[in-house]
């Protein structure tokens, strides 16, 4: 290997970490917002516990999502080092800018639009790992059938609690369609991942998120309803339930966001023929990408977890752990089918869906409405950052 090509090993590595570094810096808020707001940590406790947590994260769950960062956005048989340079650039541009905003941004989505970038730069479509038409036609027949079951069940709810129809039929199909393509991975087995599934997953993993705390908010205030006398000792029990809640979502974060550098680094390596496709991620890899996104946690985003935790919705204990759990789960979902999801996307969807159980007017839109132009412009973003920079690297360098 020439001296070059060992240079941007190197910095390819430590611009890895250093992406997992803002994205813990930027995805601090998601595990720690809600537990802050409602006084259950003071925010450095808060950031330690879920420092920690984080930390063990890659270690309780799978490395799937590496492997769809490493392998199944740009076809491996084109990675280069430089290539895998170019798109860390672009994502850790990206995530940082809108750090300094206070903009809780998806990271994973910003590397899979500098990837994304910098492969249409160095090779046009060819370089682009497209799903199957197996994949896509797939995908559709199940969202079909997710909508045409949400509909019925919505005209049967209706019917039943004499509600109007076509609302009810409106919002059945709507979660039809969120809850299809997950229910179809879970009970036939659905192969369902790569640049597709990171598209359709923009759009599903904040309305799961809000779907499945709204349910268990419903439920939970119910139940608490029924059988509680004492409101002040549930609160005080709530703001210690929060804590574990919050460690789960710390780990399911861990699980799914540090794997993105492990992926990296893995094609780095790979590129530069230190090891083959099939090799398992060496344990330094795991250790180091682990780190990296940890000690971004214990630097803290406070201009995210600010907006994050009293931006959407004012968060009671009992709906801070609520939203808590139901974020984790459904990043603890996607993370087992290796889908590389936005933690910031489950995260912010759990809390709207913990405040809409007050009441459509008790979420903040407007700041919604930011949060979701910054999630859909993300990957174009990364994306031209790292194209043009790849661009100009080719006509200086004469590549």
């Amino acid at each position: 290997m020439d001296v070059l090509s060992t240079v941007l090993v190197v910095a390819g590595i430590v611009i890895a970490l250093a992406f997992n570094f803002s994205n813990g810096r930027n995805d601090a808020a998601n595990t720690i917002a809600t537990v802050v707001a409602t006084h259950a940590l003071s925010p450095r406790k808060a950031i330690i516990i879920a420092s920690i947590c984080c930390f063990l994260g890659p270690f309780v769950f799978s490395t799937a999502v590496a492997k769809t960062i490493g392998k199944g956005i740009v076809n491996p048989e084109f990675l280069t080092p430089l290539i895998l340079f170019i798109g860390l650039c672009g994502a850790v541009l990206w995530v940082n800018i809108c750090s300094n905003y206070g903009i809780p941004v998806s990271s994973s989505h910003s590397l899979v639009g500098g990837l994304l970038g910098v492969g249409l730069a160095a090779g046009g479509a060819a370089y682009i790992n497209w799903p199957t038409a197996e994949m896509f036609f797939g995908m559709l027949k199940y969202l079909g059938i997710g909508v045409v079951i949400g509909i019925l069940v919505g005209i049967l709810l209706a019917v039943l609690c004499k509600d109007k129809i076509r609302s009810m039929a409106l919002l059945g199909g709507f979660v039809g369609f969120v809850l299809a393509v997950p229910v179809a991975m879970i009970t036939v087995g659905f192969q369902f991942s790569g640049i597709l599934a990171i598209l359709l997953f923009i759009c599903v993993s904040p309305v799961l998120g809000l779907v499945v705390s709204f349910l268990f908010t419903s439920v939970l205030t119910r139940i608490l309803a029924r059988f509680s006398k004492h409101p002040m000792k549930l609160n005080k029990w709530f703001q210690r339930a929060q804590i574990l809640g919050s460690g789960f979502q710390a780990m399911s974060l861990g699980g799914n966001d540090a794997q993105n550098a492990m992926g990296m680094i893995f094609a780095i390596l790979v590129s530069a023929g230190f090891l083959s496709s099939g090799d398992d991620l060496p344990l330094w890899v795991i250790l180091t990408s682990a780190l990296a996104i940890t000690l971004g946690i214990l630097s803290g985003g406070w201009k995210v977890i600010k907006k994050l935790g009293s931006g959407i919705t004012r968060i009671m204990p009992y709906q801070g752990f609520s939203a808590a759990v139901s974020g984790g789960a459904v990043l603890s979902f996607m993370t087992m089918f290796g889908v590389p999801v936005s933690t910031t996307h489950c995260a912010a969807g759990s809390v709207m869906g913990t405040g809409v159980t007050r009441g459509v007017g008790a979420v903040n839109w407007r700041t919604v409405r930011q949060m979701v132009t910054a999630w859909v412009i993300t990957i174009p973003c990364a994306g031209v950052v790292s194209f043009v920079a790849y661009l100009l690297i080719s006509l200086i360098f004469g590549l």
